[in-house]
């Protein structure tokens, strides 16, 4: 009998829903349209800044600074960036950013703190922009350091104004419980995001609880379908980038550890967000707030 249990448990975790609400807020805007993504001009002597995190560069276009923009991460989907001269591995040395000759490098992740230490012993001009603090914060110091603080105060007004957009969703009296399923950060293994990651901070905002962070994970770490479980989410999030790795749709439903026996994978409950609007919480976190809640409020009432 217990071995039969075993076998319908694990049918049904891999099982897909019996019927599915899938909501594609994808197409929302990439971040505030207040400027064009080269509104800023080219500063006279060329671009010199090298921005080492998909955050800075959102900030940036979303400021009309693309063409500041010396060098950035390659595997950005954004909108204003197609003509940015140099593409960069996070992980990039000294040597090879020195070869760009940029006046000013600035990264978003403690990784890429010993490049910085390395740039400003030889005279860049360097600083790290940590990509969990606050969206506005984040906004505040790039548009200093980028000379723009005007625009920088109207962008931050243009995300406040859509955070006052937002109205929870609450499923018998409680908030909802929503997962950001992933295979960022463990090679090819299925993850969730949890604590100290963008997508906790946009969980939060729009009143929900992010169950990954609740049983206490933090960044993108491997799931289990035991700890799917004890996660149970109301809501899974997939960045539309990630699809095409979960064998689309049908491919998550099937594979996704234990995600048949949740709340969120009986009722089929799926929200597609943009990338960096799942990854960021930059420029875009106000139209992501807003257009997350707007798909809850659709969702669940």
């Amino acid at each position: 009998m217990r071995i039969l249990s075993l076998a319908l448990l694990l049918c049904a975790a891999f099982a897909g829903p019996a019927s599915a609400d899938l909501l594609d807020i994808s197409g929302s805007e990439p971040y505030p349209p207040l400027y064009r993504p080269d509104d800023a001009g080219t500063p006279a002597e060329g671009p010199g800044v090298v921005l080492l995190g998909a955050d800075l560069v959102e900030i940036a276009v979303a400021l009309g600074a693309a063409e500041h923009i010396l060098a950035r991460p390659a595997d950005i989907e954004l909108p204003g960036i197609e003509k940015t001269p140099h593409k960069v591995r996070e992980w990039a040395g000294v040597e090879g950013i020195l070869s760009l000759r940029p006046k000013l490098v600035i990264g978003s992740s403690v990784i890429t703190q010993r490049l910085l230490d390395g740039l400003k012993t030889v005279g860049i001009q360097t600083d790290l922009i940590d990509r969990t603090l606050p969206a506005t914060e984040k906004v505040s110091r790039l548009a200093a350091l980028l000379g723009l603080e005007d625009r920088g105060a109207a962008l931050i007004a243009a995300i406040e104004a859509d955070y006052e957009a937002v109205r929870p969703v609450t499923v018998e009296g409680r908030p909802l419980r929503i997962v950001h399923a992933s295979k960022q950060g463990a090679g090819t293994s299925f993850t969730a995001g949890g604590a100290e990651t963008a997508v906790h901070n946009l969980i939060l905002r729009v009143g929900a609880l992010n169950a990954t962070a609740e049983i206490g994970r933090d960044r993108y770490r491997p799931v289990t379908p035991e700890g799917m479980i004890l996660m149970a989410p109301d809501v899974v999030l997939i960045a539309e980038s990630e699809l095409p790795s979960f064998g689309d749709i049908d491919g998550f439903w099937e594979n996704y550890p234990g995600i048949g026996l949740t709340p969120a994978g009986r009722a089929g409950n799926i929200i597609v967000m943009r990338d960096l609007h799942v990854r960021a919480d930059a420029a875009s976190s106000g139209i992501a707030a807003k257009a997350l809640s707007g798909a809850l409020h659709e969702m669940f009432e």
